[in-house]
């Protein structure tokens, strides 16, 4: 009876650990591409990029970008056609005079996207910005820290209480198991 009480309580134990990873495998909800923005605060002659994942847009789709803000629409923008599987990489430069809050939006045939991001420090812009051209279509702009290594953004989480709960149900399964064996000892 003992051990038929130490085997389910090691179960349940390990079966409350899995289900959170089960239920992310299978959940319904996660179904769009996942999109990104790279430097959302970007200075004058900076880029702010925009990522979308394979399968946002249709293959070779031409997205229609626009930028609505102080010298908008005079923004540079470049990479406006989707490649083959969906995805697409958009750089956005500082407009002319530009300062403050921006919000793009990026239209598609099936589907769209709002976006921002905002340009710091615009009072203070050269006058030209030779070097700050929009980043081809397909091309990675380097990390602002220089290392060349990213953390993956997952998206999932796990309750600190499901967690605790499958740990204290594994170390009373343990419990259990060590009573039995000092049981059978003194016999």
């Amino acid at each position: 009876m003992l051990k038929q009480v130490a085997v389910t309580g090691v179960a349940v134990g390990l079966l409350l650990l899995a289900a959170p990873a089960a239920s992310y495998a299978a959940d319904p909800y996660v179904t769009d591409p996942r999109t990104t923005v790279d430097d959302p605060v970007i200075e004058p002659c900076e880029v702010s990029t925009f990522r979308f994942g394979a399968g946002f847009f249709l293959a070779g789709e031409d997205v229609a970008v626009s930028v609505s803000g102080l010298n908008g629409e005079s923004a540079p923008i470049s990479g406006t056609v989707a490649a083959d599987d969906g995805s697409l990489v958009v750089s956005i430069g500082v407009p002319p005079g530009g300062d403050g809050d921006y919000a793009v939006t990026f239209t598609g045939a099936q589907r769209s996207h709002l976006g921002s991001f905002t340009v710091v420090n615009g009072g203070n812009a050269p006058g030209s910005c030779s070097d700050a051209v929009a980043a081809p279509a397909g091309t990675e702009l380097p990390l602002s820290s220089g290392t060349g290594i990213e953390l993956a953004l997952t998206g999932g989480s796990v309750s600190p209480w499901l967690i605790g709960a499958g740990a204290l149900a594994v170390v009373a399964g343990g419990a259990l198991v060590a009573t039995g064996v000092v049981r059978r000892s003194r016999v």
